[in-house]
């Protein structure tokens, strides 16, 4: 696909850019002209990746990556460093989840949660501030993915829900204190995707006896597009507060989920009566 420029020259660094959404970005983020690092567990994955990338005529690389060891995460800067010279974007959108009653959830699995969802963006910042420092006025960018599950909490989600708040609220702080420094950050709250996270939706589903199909029409039916999304719906929005279309904009939310917190906080039934 052409190169359209609007993250000409920029250095990009995705996480769990492997499959889903993290894919999606470093694909458009390739697409428009970053180089892009694929910032991911999976080393052939990340191989496969950056291959689809490349034969395509952008620029990607590939760095082995484990969100919750400080130590990987400096490593990554200093390959970034070493490699590009700098860092202007870092999207932090690795994550994990698991559906499981509150009474019933292990210390262990929290934990986990917390490390995984949490404590990784918590590193990313701390990590990649010091770089992006140096960028002066050019400043840079922090995408940090949270989940709109925060407006509209589910049953069985305690774990992921509170860990997508704690990056809301991180984000936040983040945006407040970095400033100064012309680093930008904002938060992305995306719904349903169509992505593997939804798998562990799909597999209790089956043990009731329904099908994939009819939980994805399901899913698409709770907000106001009608569907569920798919990772470029998220990546368009993304490589906006990526590029430099976004100067002013810092310690934003942005909730992309087709709808579904607004239709869920009863709109449409408004919208109806207006109609009416």
């Amino acid at each position: 696909m052409a190169n359209h420029g609007r993250l000409e020259g920029k250095i990009c660094i995705v996480t769990g850019s492997t499959s889903g959404i993290g894919r999606g970005i470093a694909e458009l983020f390739a697409r428009e002209g970053a180089s892009v690092i694929i910032a991911a567990r999976r080393e052939d994955e990340g191989a496969r990746v950056v291959k689809g990338i490349t034969d395509n005529g952008n620029v990607a690389s590939f760095f082995q990556l484990d969100v919750t060891n400080e130590s990987s995460w400096q490593g990554i800067i200093d390959y970034t460093l070493k490699t590009y010279k700098r860092l202007d974007v870092l999207v932090n959108n690795a994550g994990i989840g698991f559906l499981k009653p509150i009474v019933e959830t292990t210390i262990p699995e929290w934990r986990n949660v917390m490390a995984t969802n949490v404590e990784s963006v918590f590193l990313g910042v701390k990590t990649a501030v010091p770089v992006m420092k140096l960028n002066g006025k050019r400043g840079g960018s922090i995408i940090n993915i949270s989940s709109n599950i925060v407006y509209v909490p589910s049953a069985m989600n305690g774990a992921y829900c509170t860990s997508k708040g704690a990056v809301a609220a991180f984000s936040h702080v983040a945006a407040v204190e970095l400033a100064k420094d012309n680093i930008r950050v904002n938060i992305v709250y995306p719904g349903f995707v169509n992505t593997a996270i939804l798998d562990v939706a799909y597999q209790k589903a089956a043990e009731t006896g329904r099908t994939k199909e009819e939980l994805m029409a399901m899913f698409g039916e709770s907000n106001l597009v009608g569907r569920i999304g798919e990772p470029i719906d998220l990546a368009y929005p993304v490589l906006f507060l990526a590029s430099d279309e976004s100067g002013f904009v810092t310690g934003s939310d942005f909730v992309i989920d087709g709808g579904e917190v607004w239709k869920r906080g009863g709109a449409d039934d408004a919208l109806a009566k207006d109609a009416r």
